[in-house]
């Protein structure tokens, strides 16, 4: 599924007019904290995944005690046949007994002499039938244990289905709310050029890139009236969908100082974060972020590249809270 892989982001809004040595760590301790949140939500994906493996497990270790009953049973009834057999047998031993008395008193020597043999031989039968007994007592036993083992981990299946379909029915619901989000940016799109304007999915989240041109006038940190009206529809859509957080990232080109870029892309993120709230965003949702001329698109060489890499991204992801408790219950 295309958005099984997602990543939890918590809101800081920064807002300030400069940026001090310290407060250039603290964006870069906010970026490492993006990267830990990412491989967090790769350990959903891997505890998702660890339980289905382990569901299958448990299924193939079911089919082989299966098996192993099986077999029990059918040497169980093996060793009853033989048994009944060697019933049969005595009794047969008896009824030639009893015609021998018939016989003469030499004849009948000789017949018991056969009967003693056959009477010890008869014994060793009795034994070895004791044995089977004891034996088919013990397999029973192993048996009754093997069921019981059989039961506990049909139970321990069933609960872990439970909670894979549980947590497929959450991830699904999420996924929904994320289509249903590009499904109305994708309409969006039609009022804007490509330049101006765009979406990009990756890693189960949406990139929606506006241009320093839609947004500012150059140099500026105030949107202006077009600008506003994009984030205007843009918070139409977050509105309706409440389960998405925000991440508004602002990019400059690398013409200039690299600290003054870094404090333009921060003031132009908090400025269209301040718009976005005005539109009935609830502020929670949002995180401003300034990268300066440190995560470009293209290359700062040409005028089409710089124009690329002045831009304000709003990174839309799902919330990843309820799927984090959902895996912390026991």
């Amino acid at each position: 599924m295309k958005y099984l892989l997602f990543f939890a982001i918590v809101f800081t809004t920064l807002f300030t007019s400069c940026v001090t040595k310290k407060e250039y760590q603290e964006l870069e301790e906010v970026k490492n904290y993006y990267e830990t949140e990412a491989q967090s939500a790769d350990s959903i994906r891997n505890e998702y995944n660890k339980l289905a493996e382990e569901g299958r497990q448990l299924e193939i270790e079911i089919r082989n005690t299966r098996l192993e009953l099986e077999e029990y049973v059918v040497t169980n009834r093996s060793l009853h046949r033989s048994y009944q057999a060697v019933l049969d047998k005595m009794e047969l031993i008896r009824m030639e007994r009893d015609e021998l008395d018939e016989t003469t008193a030499y004849e009948k020597y000789n017949l018991q002499q056969q009967l003693s043999q056959q009477q010890y031989n008869l014994d060793e039968s009795r034994d070895r039938v004791t044995g089977m007994e004891r034996e088919l007592y013990q397999k029973d036993n192993q048996l009754n244990a093997m069921e019981y083992d059989y039961t506990s981990m049909k139970g321990s299946i069933q609960e872990k289905n439970l909670r894979i379909a549980e947590l497929e029915q959450m991830l699904s619901l999420k996924e929904n709310n994320m289509d249903n989000v590009r499904e109305r940016l994708n309409s969006m799109l039609l009022n804007f050029s490509r330049s101006d304007l765009n979406v990009e999915e990756k890693g189960g989240k949406l990139y929606v890139s506006l241009s320093s041109n839609l947004l500012f006038p150059s140099g500026s940190t105030q949107v202006n009236s077009k600008g506003k009206g994009a984030l205007r529809q843009l918070a139409e859509t977050l509105k309706s969908n409440p389960d998405i957080d925000i991440l508004v990232e602002g990019h400059t080109d690398s013409d200039g100082n690299a600290l003054a870029n870094w404090k333009l892309s921060v003031n132009r993120a908090v400025a269209v974060t301040d718009v976005l709230t005005s539109y009935g965003i609830n502020p929670e949702r949002i995180i401003a972020a300034g990268r300066g001329e440190y995560v470009p698109k293209a290359a700062n060489n040409t005028p089409a590249g710089k124009a690329l890499n002045r831009r304000t991204e709003i990174v839309l992801s799902p919330k990843l809270d309820e799927l984090y408790e959902f895996l912390s219950r026991d």
